[in-house]
């Protein structure tokens, strides 16, 4: 939709919209990151108003914001997803394969051995963790879609990966970090179980359950943007009670200091382009419509997603917070690199099919993104946030 007010030409060749190259800088959607916005905003905020926003402050997140937050985060995932989506993925099972284990064991490897080199330097135990919990998170959906739709990439596989990946990390996600974290965090696994299962599967499934209501499915359908900036705005104010949290502890008693902070967001982006280069580097065997999209969803971690799955691992720990930072310095880092590796992957299309190609069939997201009722997806950049 809002590819044609980038100002680029386009034209179709079976069933793949073209258009030049210069719409990826142009392109609205890039632009309109009003999510990273309220993201700094809350940051900011969230010093001055940090005795309301905290735990033990008048707001009581931990009640009013967290727990329902979290809740209708995924009961709008059940009700947004159309279950095509799914399906359709496992018409390409090896691309599947290839970007689980990619998410969920060769990003989770890097990092740990990243994580051991720094403990061996001595660096922030409580970052370190953060930086494993982190590697073991799902795919964005968005911002892997739309990236991909903005380099060339072959969308429908960007969207049916993203999604199936965001899925499995119900499950991969607490067990990762169960399994590389056992030494340094304590987790109880039947507490963290049943708390995934009230606060998050059932409100899945719940939401699957009421698209079978003719006039619910409609709703949710044509409601699709609406659902999306509220879910994000509910991660924007989950964003400012956590920095309300952690502007009310004493960092420095925790041997976080400012130059720790400042070395972390060096080391998201050197984290990031080391993946980036290996995803790369293992996808040649792909078309390259095909590599862009497995690229994307291969490389990127979801805050959306990712802060309430965090949130419920270490509800009872009081460093939840300090955990969360590797993760919320994240997003910028990769919205960032992605934009470069966009514009250059663009060219490359247009080289291997003499033109330039974007892939506009769809944009879909978990949650709360356009999806049509045949599994196509539409594309409102307006509502995109790239979390």
């Amino acid at each position: 939709q809002d590819l044609a007010g980038a100002g680029s030409e386009c034209g179709e060749v079976n069933g793949v919209v073209h258009t030049s190259s210069t719409a990826f800088g142009r392109c609205r959607s890039l632009q309109r990151q009003w999510f990273l916005c309220c993201m700094i905003a809350a940051i900011g905020l969230a010093f001055p108003l940090r005795a309301f926003g905290r735990d033990s402050g008048v707001l009581m997140p931990q009640y009013t914001v967290k727990l329902p937050g979290v809740m209708l985060i995924f009961l709008s995932q059940g009700l947004c997803l159309e279950p095509s989506a799914i399906t359709k993925a496992f018409s390409q099972f090896h691309i599947i394969i290839f970007t689980a284990i990619f998410s969920f064991v060769v990003y989770p490897a890097i990092v740990m051995v990243i994580a051991s080199f720094l403990e061996f330097m001595g660096y922030n135990e409580y970052f370190r963790v953060g930086m494993v919990v982190t590697s073991v998170m799902p795919t964005t959906t968005a911002m892997s879609t739309i990236l991909t739709t903005m380099s060339g990439g072959r969308v429908p596989v960007a969207v049916a990966n993203a999604t199936l990946n965001n899925l499995m990390g119900i499950v991969c996600t607490p067990a990762l970090v169960m399994l590389l974290l056992s030494g340094t965090v304590s987790v109880d696994f039947g507490k963290v179980a049943i708390k995934l299962t009230y606060s998050i599967l059932i409100p899945f499934f719940c939401g699957q359950a009421l698209r079978s209501i003719a006039s619910i499915k409609d709703f949710a359908v044509k409601n699709k943007p609406k659902f999306s900036i509220f879910n994000h705005a509910v991660l924007v104010v989950i964003i400012f009670c956590s920095f309300c949290n952690i502007f009310s502890m004493r960092l420095s008693d925790y041997g976080v200091q400012w130059y720790h902070i400042m070395t972390q967001i060096l080391l998201n982006g050197v984290v990031h382009i080391l993946i980036c280069a290996l995803a790369w580097v293992s996808t040649p065997w792909a078309s390259m419509p095909d590599r862009i999209a497995i690229f994307f969803v291969a490389v990127q971690k979801t805050i959306v997603m990712g802060l309430p799955l965090l949130n419920e691992l270490f509800n009872d720990d009081p460093l939840r917070d300090i955990y969360a930072l590797p993760l919320i310095m994240y997003h910028p880092v990769e919205l960032i690199v992605g934009i470069f590796a966009g514009g250059r992957m663009l060219k490359l299309v247009e080289a291997s099919e003499g033109g330039s190609a974007i892939d506009v069939q769809g944009i879909s997201i978990v949650p709360g993104d356009q999806v049509g009722e045949d599994g196509s997806q539409e594309v409102d950049v307006v509502a995109q946030t790239g979390a």
